[in-house]
């Protein structure tokens, strides 16, 4: 019985809208609106994917071989698992992040590491590299980054207080760096060149050498470290140390994307918290150096390179 009165209802139905259709009355008119309603309905959702493209990445550079000797704390060093870690890595993958490209890091020997650069075997080095006129003639430095100078460190009740003091002394330093110079050029001392810095640390602690004279910041994250060695920064830096990250000079387009990205990260702000997370004030202080080294420390960082003149 329903089953009847369904198909009756729906045989009525059908005639009734075929005497609709065959009428050419005002509703079908106002029926129109409602048939052509449907397409505008389904117009917004598929279009908005599209409205607004993504941002450009500053560059396509794809991957950029970035050179690095990991024997520098707290800039760069191995940690225990292997990786290659400090505050050069983070800041320059924060750079390769906001200028669209990607890092690739070799980590070599310091010595040597410009030549290499020269011929090709990196693109970059990004290694707490000294700004200075000789390293311009091969290669070419990014804005500088940082400003770290030059300190002299000696074992606790050391007779040592000034540079001056070390006519005659052991002087260690690490082969080919800022350091080496400044200290061959400087003072009258025996200069005893290391490989890597951590050894010339070595060395103070076992009494093999009288002082070191090398990059603020690095001594003292050491020091801190390593107390057995018995070592303290005395006075405060005596030299400006700008540091850049060096570029082959036949890749301009990746030192204008270092530049590029290095001055995004400054105006956001993360170089401040990788600054922050690297070196901070309170681990200098606990160095030895006390109150004047953390207050030489706290102007470290980009502050205080912009009176750089290049």
């Amino acid at each position: 019985m329903k089953r009847f009165r369904f198909f009756t209802l729906a045989a009525i139905l059908i005639v009734a809208s075929m005497v609709l259709a065959a009428c050419p009355s005002s509703q079908t008119t106002d029926q129109a609106p409602a048939a052509t309603e449907a397409p505008a309905a389904t117009e917004p959702a598929a279009a908005e994917p599209t409205a607004e493209p993504a941002a450009e990445p500053m560059t396509e550079l794809g991957v950029v071989k970035v050179g690095t000797n990991a024997e520098y704390p707290p800039f760069e060093s191995v940690d225990e698992n292997g990786n290659v870690i400090g505050f050069d890595i983070d800041l320059m993958n924060a750079i390769a992040k906001a200028a669209g490209f990607e890092v690739e890091f070799v980590n070599t020997r310091w010595d040597g590491i410009f030549v290499a650069l020269s011929s090709g075997e990196f693109d970059a080095v990004a290694s707490a590299a000294t700004i200075t006129d000789e390293r311009k003639q091969a290669v070419d430095f990014s804005d500088p980054y940082f400003n770290a100078g030059q300190v002299l460190v000696v074992k606790a009740g050391s007779d040592i207080a000034t540079v001056e003091d070390l006519a005659g002394k052991r002087v260690g330093v690490q082969l080919g760096t800022t350091g080496d110079i400044w200290s061959s050029e400087n003072t009258e001392a025996e200069v005893v060149r290391y490989d890597e810095v951590t050894l010339a640390f070595q060395a103070l602690g076992n009494g093999d050498v009288d002082a070191i004279i090398n990059d603020a910041p690095t001594s003292a994250d050491i020091l801190k470290a390593n107390p057995e060695i018995g070592g303290v920064i005395v006075g405060e830096p005596f030299t400006d140390e700008f540091y850049g990250i060096a570029v082959n000079k036949d890749r301009q387009d990746v030192l204008k994307a270092i530049n590029e990205g290095l001055a995004a990260i400054r105006a956001s702000g993360e170089y401040d918290q990788i600054l922050a997370d690297w070196l901070g004030v309170p681990a200098a202080a606990d160095a030895g150096g006390g109150d004047e080294m953390a207050e030489g420390m706290a102007s470290f960082g980009l502050e205080s390179c912009d009176g750089f003149d290049g």
